[in-house]
């Protein structure tokens, strides 16, 4: 019994030691998996490493009679592993599986997508085998060695993980530095208007802090205290263009003074409309339209005004969010407005200019707007 036990023991580490070798060559073989994935006769395996006969084994996948058995499973020694496909050659620079991912049937090897232990980044840890989609078959290292060929879904076969979930490179950042104060214009009434007009300057200040505006760079503002929806759409944009004037990105309010002096205001929605088709064929790229804050001091107190624009302002967001060409997006500064920010109950003090500014800089970041 102990002699025949041995001999099968023989055999068995002959044919381990035999796919090992194979899956050796097989780690740096040429390009993209040419018959099988993972490598020219088959990445990680005695001939095929997840190709002809199995994923990364002898006869089977990844092991020596089971998928992703005892010596194999998704290829420790054979397919898809450390060494074999899905490893450091193959769902990286070289393969990831012509016609498979890092397996002839397997994603990557017997039972693992893209190695034995790992999900499938170049053969090391999901995430790390090209991060940022410049290692081997990694495009954020999400199965990148060899889910879905050419490096799982980390990309190409090249390893730069061009077409990859996860990405080639981390998410794009704003320029800066390269708007001047003329290309944004604030349009509205006195909530911008009035001087100090402390909500454009607390934006300047953010803007120059990200170096995104010049240190002595001003925006334009346009605003004119106690002026209704029409004469914004009117008046103001024919001063902001005066001249020819072009410039990309506009902050504004708007429908206000039209609370003030009634109930409602059934046509602001439809001017602000008209507005925003003015600057789209002018090529104003995006707008910021801002939703008041709360009327009356404290916040809310104010229960006619609040009553009007609780019917207004929802028609204005509608109007604004359904524009494409400019693309705009409505502020709503109710959230961050709190006592001691105003004193009238309309105007910002120091303190409420300082809130909305950093509100509406924070949503130009995210939007890279005016960046």
């Amino acid at each position: 019994m102990i002699s025949s036990h041995n001999g099968r023991l023989g055999i068995l580490l002959a044919v381990g030691l035999a796919s090992f070798g194979l899956g050796g060559c097989a780690s740096s073989s040429g390009g993209s998996g040419s018959p099988g994935s993972g490598g020219n006769d088959g990445s990680g395996g005695t001939t095929s490493s997840g190709g002809s006969h199995g994923s990364g084994g002898s006869t089977a996948s990844g092991g020596s009679p089971a998928s992703g058995g005892t010596p194999g499973s998704g290829g420790e020694s054979a397919s898809g592993g450390t060494v074999g496909s899905g490893g450091t050659s193959s769902g990286g620079t070289s393969s990831g599986g012509a016609t498979s991912s890092g397996g002839a049937t397997s994603s990557g090897g017997a039972t693992a997508s893209g190695g034995a232990t790992a999900t499938g980044s170049g053969g090391n840890e999901e995430g790390k085998a090209g991060g940022t989609g410049t290692a081997s078959g990694g495009a954020g290292g999400r199965g990148s060695a060899g889910r879905s060929g050419g490096g799982g879904r980390g990309g190409a076969s090249t390893g730069t993980g061009s077409g990859g979930a996860g990405g080639t490179s981390p998410p794009g950042t704003c320029t800066k530095g390269q708007t001047k104060g003329s290309d944004v214009v604030i349009m509205g009434e006195s909530f911008y208007a009035i001087a100090p007009q402390y909500i454009q300057n607390r934006i300047q200040d953010d803007a120059r802090k990200a170096g995104s505006l010049g240190a002595s760079d001003k925006y334009r503002n346009v605003a004119v205290s106690g002026q209704n929806m029409q004469y914004i759409a009117t008046q103001e944009w024919t001063a902001a263009t005066q001249g020819g004037a072009t410039f990309k990105w506009v902050i504004m309010d708007g429908g206000g003074i039209d609370c003030l002096s009634g109930s409602s205001c059934p046509t602001c929605a439809s001017t602000f409309k008209t507005l925003l088709g003015k600057m789209g064929t002018a090529g104003v790229q995006e707008v910021i339209y801002t939703r008041y804050p709360e009327p009356g001091n404290p916040p809310g107190s104010n229960a006619s005004l609040k009553s009007c624009l609780d019917m207004t302002m929802p028609m204005m967001q509608t109007t604004c969010e359904g524009s494409t060409s400019p693309k705009c997006h409505m502020v709503d500064l109710r959230p961050v407005w709190v006592n001691g920010d105003t004193t009238d109950g309309l105007h910002p003090t120091q303190s409420g200019g300082d809130h909305v500014g950093d509100l509406l800089w924070s949503e130009m970041v995210k939007e890279c707007f005016a960046q």
